[in-house]
Formats: structure tokens, sequence, C-alpha cells
């Protein structure tokens, strides 16, 4: 589910609390000031860990304002990313293209693929046999995130000079493939839709249940936002999702 714009800012005066906090407690002499403040910081981290259980928007600065703009001007070019906050994808990611890749890959796990599963929309025979084609890409990328990520934290954890240096290297090479990989996911998904609701529109039976609304079980599914949308809003909303992420990564060369 997106944070809402309340949630950001009660996460903004969260933060600024804690790093109030945090000083305090750096800087005390006195035992007991230091005890009262260290149980104040785990009481407002637990209620930040409430309110965004997936970690803390990698934006945190800017993400209110992102959220009122698209509030404002729902039909602005990137309106359907302004709905999410940029999470970082492991604690010492950085990196600000990949924390954004990162959480629009989460966006459309968790958000837009479940509307493919055949629960919510069933496809003729070929293009069903098309779709779970596209949805493998999804499997591949996952594993690249968990690798990155390892990476990432090993790196950081690293001591010896030579082995960061490999390490550096290592994250460097896995995050160009990364991002390319990420490219071609999101292309093949935008290039599936597309033609689904091109044949669609020309009179095609492609979707056996066109009927439909959207509906999810909140038991096995956390997608919220698609909620109650006729299957081709749902289709045409997620081809919109995956041109503007298009339209945000930069591919890099990944053979240097």
């Amino acid at each position: 589910m997106a944070i809402t714009q309340e949630q950001i800012l009660e996460l903004q005066r969260h933060q600024k609390m804690i790093q109030q906090l945090e000083k305090i407690q750096r800087l005390s002499k006195n035992d007991e000031q230091k005890y009262r403040v260290s149980r104040d910081l785990e009481k407002y981290r637990n209620r930040m860990r409430e309110i965004s259980p997936e970690g803390i928007p990698d934006n945190l600065e800017t993400a209110a304002e992102q959220i009122r703009m698209f509030r404002e001007n729902p039909d602005a070019a990137g309106r359907i990313l302004a709905k999410y906050p940029i999470m970082k994808i492991s604690p010492n990611s950085n990196d600000t293209e990949v924390n954004q890749i990162g959480t629009w890959i989460n966006v459309l796990d968790r958000e837009y693929l479940p509307i493919l599963n055949e629960t919510h929309i069933r496809f003729d025979f070929s293009h069903g046999n098309e779709k779970d084609g596209v949805v493998k890409h999804m499997e591949n990328i996952r594993r690249n995130i968990k690798v990155l990520t390892e990476t990432i934290e090993e790196y950081q954890a690293a001591e010896k000079q030579d082995f960061r240096e490999q390490l550096s290297r290592m994250k460097n090479k896995q995050t160009r493939i990364f991002i390319a990989e990420a490219f071609e996911m999101f292309q093949k998904f935008n290039e599936f839709l597309s033609k689904v609701l091109g044949e669609f529109k020309a009179g095609g039976g492609v979707i056996m249940n066109i009927e439909d609304r959207i509906t999810f079980n909140s038991r096995f599914e956390k997608a919220t936002e698609l909620e109650g949308k006729s299957i081709p809003e749902a289709l045409d909303e997620f081809r919109e999702f995956t041109a503007e992420v298009l339209d945000r990564i930069n591919v890099p060369n990944i053979k240097h």
C-alpha cells in the first residue's frame, strides 16, 4: 500500500525528533537522562516502523510535497510514480537510481502484477502463454535484487581494502546489469499490455471476463491501488505505470 501524505508528514516529524534525541544522547553526561532518551528513541523508531514496515522512504524530505503535487494535478506527467515514495533496496544502498528502480519493481510486484493472475483476468490461450513468458522476467529480477543487495551490504561491512575494491567492482557491474535487465523487464510488460489493450479496443476477444472488476483478496494479496477498477482501466493504468518507469531509466552500457 502506498504511504499517504499524512503518514509521510508524521514520518518527517518523528525523524526530526529522533535526530534531536540522538544529539542529546551523544552529548549527555547524565546516565538517567541518557536512559530516558534511549526509551524515547525506541518509541519513535517503533512508530516509524509501524507507519512504514517496508522501510523509510529514501526521499523522505521531498516525498510529502511530491504527493501533494500529484493530488493537485493528477493528470500531470509522472502522475502514477508520484504516488510512491522511493525506498532503499537495502539499509546501505545509497545509489538513487538503484533505489528508484528497486522501488518501482516492488510496486509492480505488489500492486500491478497480481491482476495478471487468472483469478482476476482470464486471457485467451495464446495471450495467457505470452503473459506467463513475460512474468518470468519478474522472477529473474527478484534474484538480481537479492544478489545486488547482498553485495552492497557485504561491501559496507568489509574492512580489508583489497576485498573492498573487489566488492566495489562487483557491485558496479551488478548495478549496471540490474538496471539494464530491469529496463528490459518493464519494456516486456509494456509491450504485452499495449498489445492486449490494442487488440481489445479493436474488438478482439483476448479477455474472457472483460465485464469483471478487480477485487483483491486481502488475506493473500497486499494490492489496493487497482481495487474496484474495470479490467480495461486496470490494464491501462498498469501500462501507463510501465511507460512512466521506462521514461526514467537511464540504460547503462553493461559491456564496461
